[in-house]
Formats: C-alpha cells, sequence, structure tokens
C-alpha cells in the first residue's frame, strides 16, 4: 500500500474551560425573596451546594427530613419550586425541614 503524506495538526496551546464557566454562572443567579424564612434559605443553599459540588447529583446520597416523612435517597431533578427523587417522588422545597448528605 502506498505510504501517505502526514495530515497538520495544530498544536493546542491553551486551556479551554468554557462549559465550566457557563455552567457555574447560571447556578449563582437564585433569586430569594424576603418572604422566605431563614431555614428555607439553608436548604436551598445546601442543594445549590450539592449541585455545584463536583460529579452528579443522583449519585450523592442524602437524607431528606420533610413535615411527614424521612427520605433516604438522592435528587434526580430540581427546579425552583420542586425536587424530584430516584424514587419518584416530588417534594416541594418549602415543606423540607433538613438535607443532610450521608
Amino acid at each position: 500500500m502506498k505510504k501517505l503524506p502526514k495530515i497538520y495538526q495544530n498544536q493546542i496551546d491553551k486551556k479551554f474551560n468554557n462549559n465550566t464557566s457557563v455552567y457555574y454562572s447560571s447556578m449563582n443567579s437564585i433569586k430569594k425573596g424576603p418572604e422566605q424564612k431563614e431555614e428555607q434559605s439553608s436548604v436551598r443553599e445546601t442543594l445549590q451546594s450539592l449541585v455545584q459540588e463536583k460529579g452528579y447529583i443522583f449519585n450523592k446520597p442524602i437524607l431528606i427530613k420533610t413535615k411527614d416523612k424521612i427520605l433516604d435517597t438522592a435528587i434526580v431533578y430540581m427546579n425552583e419550586t420542586n425536587i424530584t427523587t430516584l424514587n419518584e417522588d416530588i417534594i416541594k422545597i418549602e415543606d423540607i425541614l433538613s438535607i443532610t448528605r450521608k
């Protein structure tokens, strides 16, 4: 077989951080209203710290204590008002009393 010439490959001299800068900037813009309690802000801060940690959120086992029950699960999805767990439970953030990581 005939030997072909090498293809030109440009050297990459810089480090790319495009995805991390966009990811963290969107997570830091949480609106807090004056009617929120201190407990709820600490729950929201705990949730945000879980999201911003390295790794996927569904791989982090947590204990969620609500008004009605205590859940030993992980979070799959989170928006401004609700979280969805691995057990397909939808929990309102305002109903959560505490969140602890196992």
